[in-house]
């Protein structure tokens, strides 16, 4: 891309916690339209105010001079951007088994009328091999893939104080390796934290990493709520038992609070969604 960082227009297409905290962060330096199908949350976001619980979204929407407005007219907000961030729900259905991925489909089939030489960047989680798949699919060669790694009411804090940046790109493309390295900029440029670790690697690459992180922290979780449980029936104080096991410098103090119901259930979800895309994409 030949675009510096100073004269970028960005649309964000869903103002979920992923979309939301992106477009705040980049509207710090830079024209961002959002867009979502719902009037209230349109006119909240007009009037600075949240529609969804995080306390640096509603500060920064509150204090910080943002160049942000939101809209439910993709079409307008798709037309002249540089860069398209989607980050519409992708949720996954345990009957079918299956992510329901037709939001982001709908968002590429407006940007591939109104402005197909757009770069798309996927933000929404996706099955492995999804990205590949649908460039096919559509024929289009301007999509990336750059996956989240956030918390509910704490997904702006998350795009400040990242863990790492991560952009996948088709491998030998030069065009979308450039517009990869700039959307990592743009990130970084947003953020307070300095000396992001950042990478970038293949589209399908960069989703796998999503999943597994996904499937380690939930069954990191499930390992605790199995402490809990043993700790409950034999008597014994979970607490000490946590602490003396998580002393260990390979195990850590981090994510080792038991949950009631919630881990267990979570784990198995986010084990099977990662297994089953897995196997969806060696089928492929």
């Amino acid at each position: 891309m030949d675009k510096n960082t100073k004269d970028l227009k960005i649309a964000v297409a869903g103002t979920g916690y992923v979309g939301l905290s992106i477009a705040t962060l980049l509207s710090q330096h830079h024209q961002v339209t959002a867009v979502d199908v719902v009037k209230d949350k349109v006119e909240l976001i007009n009037n600075r105010r949240s529609p969804i619980q995080d306390d640096y979204i509603e500060q920064y929407l509150a204090e910080k001079e943002l160049n942000l407005t939101a809209t439910m007219d993709a079409e307008a907000a798709y037309q002249d951007a540089d860069f398209i961030v989607i980050a519409t729900p992708t949720n996954y259905d345990p009957v079918k088994n299956y992510f329901d991925t037709r939001h982001v489909e709908e968002v590429i089939e407006v940007v591939m009328k109104v402005n197909p030489e757009a770069i798309m960047v996927i933000k929404s989680t996706i099955p492995v091999g999804y990205t590949e798949n649908i460039r096919a699919k559509y024929n289009c060669h301007n999509i990336l893939f750059a996956p989240e790694f956030l918390r509910e009411s704490k997904a702006l804090y998350d795009n400040l104080y990242p863990s790492r940046i991560i952009v996948g790109r088709p491998e030998g493309d030069k065009r979308l390796n450039d517009a990869a390295h700039l959307f990592a900029q743009l990130l970084q440029e947003g953020a307070i934290k300095e000396d992001i670790p950042t990478l970038f690697m293949g589209l399908t690459e960069a989703e796998a990493v999503k999943l597994f992180a996904n499937t380690y922290l939930a069954l990191r979780v499930s390992y605790f709520n199995e402490l809990d449980t043993y700790a409950e029936v034999k008597g014994l104080d979970t607490s000490n038992i946590i602490q003396g096991v998580c002393l260990d410098p390979r195990i850590g103090s981090f994510y080792n609070n038991p949950s009631f119901g919630y881990g267990a259930i979570a784990c198995q979800k986010t084990r099977n969604s990662c297994l089953l895309t897995m196997q969806m994409y060696q089928r492929t």
